[in-house]
Formats: C-alpha cells, structure tokens, sequence
C-alpha cells in the first residue's frame, strides 16, 4: 500500500461526512431563507396598508429601527441554529 492510497482511505471517510454534513446546513439555511423573504415580504404588504399618517407617526417613533432590529436576530438565529447542526455533525 502505498503512502497516497492511506491517506485518501484515511480522510476519505471525514471529507465525505463533512461534505454531508455541509450540504445539509446548506439547504437547512436556503429553506429558512426563503421562510424569511415571505415574512419580510408579508410584513411590509402589511405596512403598506396602513394610512401614511401612522407610517410617518411610526418613523418618528422608531418602529421601523425597531423592526429592522427584529428581522436581523431573527436572521442571526436562523443562521445560528443552522450552522450548529452543521458543527454537531462534523465532530461527531
């Protein structure tokens, strides 16, 4: 047995689990991505509904900042909890 041979048989195995592994979170975070556009997508529908005096009554009070605030942990959390599956998998 040559030297190339044992080393493609020993990371073979890790390379091929870590690639699972990667390809699982891909598609874990491209599904909440999607989940996220719509409730961007169905939030501002729903602002803009509202009269203009309470979306400038709003952007006065800092809702929208606020907001924005929201959506972003919601995207960290997203990318948080999709990455950790990623991380358990490529220990183990």
């Amino acid at each position: 047995m040559t030297i190339a041979a044992f080393i493609v048989g020993l990371v073979g195995p890790v390379m091929a689990r870590w690639l699972a592994s990667m390809g699982l979170s891909l598609i874990t975070l491209a599904g909440l991505t999607a989940a996220y556009a719509v409730l961007k997508a169905k939030i501002i529908a729903g602002i803009g509904g509202l009269p203009a005096a309470a979306i400038q009554l709003g952007g006065l009070l800092g809702v929208w900042e606020s907001l924005g605030i929201i959506l972003g942990a919601l995207v960290f959390l997203m990318t948080w909890h999709g990455t950790s599956g990623f991380w358990k998998l490529a220990k183990s």
